[in-house]
């Protein structure tokens, strides 16, 4: 009997042949690429823009040298990547309404150590995010990305064929939004959300519309259950998924340095912001991007089901 095992082969992408402008340097093999020598600050032209866009479809997380950004300029490389999109739950930097600010300290205990796929119960969730700690704890603080190409290459054949045949259901309720909009908008928010943004049902395994890789995804944050099997068949799948996902060999831990930047397609992976260092302070700002051809807004999530003028919080 032949039984599959690791290492899956890799063949190393080219980079010398494939980048002018750009010379990524990945921390994994194919995986979350340091891009040296783009200064942020100024204007990017078209040439290192095509790069970078091709760089992130490649190595899935980019990483760029500290340099702190402006608003606008954390805006306009977000743009480099796709359509300005609204986010997620959390507050706005003054004057500035793509700009999430996420502040966690003694005073506001970290809460988004879970593995996950930003907002994957959206109709259409994001294409990806791109983030700057802009205040960073003396130590700790570490954010890790799981790649779901790698993680879907390395299981069995025959466990392909099976998962890419099922969907799964994503929703808001089973995470930490559902306690978050009770607290801002009670039992009403609460309805109003769902009626806003019930359930969706997505494949299992989702072919990236422009890598062309094939990726798992599920994540322990959304999704709440596996279509059309037994529960128990679905919980022991998701259980077995969640685990796999998150094996060393597809998951690259990244340390922070004051004002460090990443980009990360939402599409091909999944995070984990450590939540070590608390009670110390952490701060990061992040701007949220779609897909080429959308249609930007300014409206947050928080916004689209919660009424301000009755808000408790």
């Amino acid at each position: 009997m032949s039984v599959q095992k690791f290492p899956v082969r890799i063949e190393p992408i080219d980079i010398a042949g494939r980048y002018r402008h750009i010379r990524p340097q990945p921390q994994q093999p194919n995986f979350a690429a340091r891009i040296e020598g783009v200064d942020l600050t100024q204007p990017i032209g078209p040439e290192v823009r095509a790069e970078l866009q091709q760089a992130l479809l490649d190595f899935e997380v980019l990483f760029f040298p500290a340099q702190p950004l402006t608003p606008e300029q954390h805006v306009a490389l977000a743009a480099v990547f796709g359509e300005l999109a609204p986010g997620a739950f959390f507050p706005r930097k003054d004057g500035h309404p793509f700009v999430e600010v996420i502040e966690f300290d003694e005073k506001r205990p970290p809460e988004i150590n879970i593995w996950h796929s930003d907002l994957t119960w959206l109709p259409q969730p994001p294409n990806g995010t791109v983030i700057q700690i802009t205040e960073l704890p003396a130590q700790g603080g570490n954010t890790a990305w799981a790649s779901l190409s790698k993680a879907f290459a390395a299981l069995s054949p025959g466990l392909q064929t099976y998962l890419e045949g099922l969907t799964a259901t994503h929703t808001w309720e089973i995470s930490g939004w559902r306690q978050a909009l009770e607290k801002y908008a009670g039992l009403q928010g609460l309805t109003d959300a769902l009626r806003k943004y019930p359930p969706v049902s997505r494949p299992v395994v989702q072919v990236h519309p422009e890598s062309g890789r094939k990726v798992l995804f599920v994540n322990e944050n959304f999704t709440r259950h596996i279509d059309g099997v037994h529960f128990r068949e679905g919980r022991g799948l998701l259980e077995f998924l969640r685990e796999w996902i998150v094996q060393p060999e597809f998951v690259y831990q990244h340390k922070w340095e004051p004002h460090g930047i990443a980009v990360w397609d939402n599409r091909s992976t999944q995070h984990y912001a450590l939540t070590d260092y608390w009670p110390h302070r952490r701060v990061t700002q992040r701007v949220t991007f779609n897909a080429f051809g959308t249609t930007p807004t300014t409206q947050t999530t928080r916004a689209a089901v919660v009424d301000e003028s009755t808000a408790t919080a």
